[in-house]
């Protein structure tokens, strides 16, 4: 197994196989991603590539990526910040969003899964960033909940209008 970390050029390269990865990897539930759900979804991924400071952390499993973790520093004005700012009660609102990098996406095949392959994608992730600590949402129902409780993420609160946690990891 080999693990990269991507800039948004060689990560952009390596869009179609990514996604349909990510497909593979969020197919059941609570997510239930359907093939059609890629056009919308790439779309979204190219806006991402396009953010400052986009950096991602891909397993290659013989030269085929098998897993991925991306994310990008969080700003004040962006609709998920904006979102997540609102769901928060004040008193953690300037802590958790100001100087946050929002661990965005995380996917890894599902014959890869339970190998350590998320775990490292996790970490060296985490590690590529200057920020003090890092933000993220996840599914109530979603498995990935505990792995991010286990890797010492907390609960921060409740998305509003939705059934995902907001969580947050202190990185320094």
């Amino acid at each position: 197994m080999e693990f990269r970390l991507l800039d948004p050029g060689a990560t952009r390269a390596l869009t179609g196989v990514l996604l349909a990865l990510w497909q593979r990897a969020f197919a059941g539930p609570p997510y239930f991603v359907e093939p059609g759900d890629l056009p919308r979804v790439r779309g979204l991924f190219r806006r991402h590539l396009a953010t400052p400071g986009f950096r991602a952390a891909v397993a290659f499993h013989r030269g085929v990526p098998v897993g991925f973790a991306y994310g990008f520093p969080r700003r004040p004005g962006e609709p998920w910040t904006e979102e997540v700012a609102a769901s928060l009660p004040p008193e953690l609102r300037e802590r958790w969003l100001r100087e946050a990098f929002g661990f965005v996406e995380f996917a890894v095949d599902p014959a890869y899964q339970g190998l350590g392959v998320g775990s490292t994608l996790h970490d060296r992730l985490l590690a590529s960033t200057d920020r003090p600590r890092a933000v993220l949402t996840v599914h109530a129902h979603a498995p990935a909940l505990r792995f991010y409780l286990h890797r010492g993420w907390r609960r921060l609160g409740w998305l509003k209008g939705a059934a995902y946690w907001i969580l947050g990891k202190e990185l320094r």
